[in-house]
């Protein structure tokens, strides 16, 4: 297993690249399926020094350097808090992530996954991109900023068999949570989606574990749903 980091370059409003985190197995880099993740609001940073904050619940880059995603390169930006820590959207990168992804990884399995604003972040890249990402997951995402973005993310044909969805309580959620939710749920198949009473961070921790987070025998847990080995604990 290798760490390092590199920069993804983006055409945003002030920002010129991305900090990313790329874990690679020991064998088979050139062969290696690709997961991009990308993280929800509070792990917002632009330097080395918070970087880190992508490994924060347990997250794929995590797991992959514990060995836990033998077969799997991970690739983990790191988007700035820009304007400020909840206006920043990871829609003003989507272009910069989708060249980068073509142009670094050409004729390769690629996959994404993203938790809270970075599963709105997976949704608006497939969207953007449905024949560069073979499958995506979002975990508990949030709603779209505005109804132009949710129809196009509710209109992408990518949705029907290859997006897998997890959401958590509703307690604490207001209405534009509930609305998204909704509509995004009657769009996918149901064995692909459903929902868990847990917490917005214990979704995270649970189903970048390897749950299935459901009690149903035929809903894969996320890695499997993205044809991934995933070698947990026990």
């Amino acid at each position: 297993m290798r760490v390092s980091t590199t920069t993804i370059p983006v055409r945003a409003n002030r920002i010129g690249q991305l900090v990313t985190l790329v874990v690679e197995p020991a064998l088979n880099q050139d062969t290696a399926a690709v997961l991009l993740f990308l993280h929800g609001k509070g792990e917002a940073g632009s330097s080395l020094g918070t970087l880190p904050l992508v490994c924060v619940y347990q997250t794929p880059p995590f797991q992959a350097m514990l060995g836990h995603l033998p077969g799997t390169v991970v690739i983990a930006p790191q988007a700035p808090a820009v304007p400020n820590f909840d206006d920043w959207n990871w829609r003003d990168y989507i272009e910069g992530l989708g060249d980068f992804l073509a142009g670094r990884y050409p004729n390769r399995q690629i996959v994404a996954t993203g938790f809270s604003r970075g599963g709105l972040g997976v949704l608006q890249l497939i969207s953007a991109y449905p024949d560069l990402i073979k499958a995506c997951g979002a975990v508990d995402p949030q709603p779209a900023r505005d109804p132009e973005e949710m129809n196009a993310i509710l209109s992408c044909p990518a949705l029907d068999g290859r997006t897998w969805l997890r959401y958590g309580e509703f307690r604490n959620r207001d209405d534009a949570w509930k609305k998204f939710s909704s509509l995004l749920h009657d769009r996918l198949p149901e064995t692909n989606r459903d929902t868990a009473d847990l917490s917005h961070t214990e979704m995270a921790m649970r189903a970048y574990s390897g749950s299935p987070l459901a009690t149903s025998r035929n809903k894969k847990d996320l890695y499997a749903f993205l044809g991934l080995e995933f070698r947990g604990p026990g």
